[in-house]
């Protein structure tokens, strides 16, 4: 079935594309190391850099990312059930046979009154 792989791969793409990039900054503020032999500062700041741009995906992105990637799960999702449902669908049984009354076997006799 080639249709299960590909969502799986798109799934997988986007999920990479949502994790994988790390801002520069971050990178950068991890690679510095703390020493507690210096003074402490009270505050901190992130410059930020008007470089080659490549601090990753915005916010705003990931969360459209994140939006697309569950839509796309529902409709899977529901392919999936119906699909099933189509494939477990009871078969319909033929209606019951009700035998029709015998013919009386002597004629009735009529009432008097």
């Amino acid at each position: 079935m080639a249709w299960p792989r590909r969502c799986a791969v798109v799934v997988a793409v986007l999920f990479s594309l949502l994790v994988a990039p790390v801002p520069a900054a971050i990178r950068a503020g991890a690679q510095e190391s703390t020493s507690t032999t210096g003074p402490r500062l009270t505050t901190t700041s992130v410059v930020q850099d008007d470089g080659d741009g490549d601090g990753g995906l915005s916010t705003g992105n990931k969360v459209v990312f994140l939006i697309i990637g569950l839509v796309v799960l529902a409709l899977v999702l529901i392919v999936i059930t119906w699909r099933y449902w189509r494939a477990t669908r009871p078969v319909r049984a033929p209606a019951p046979v009700v035998p029709s009354p015998a013919p009386p076997s002597s004629p009735r006799k009529t009432p008097t009154v």
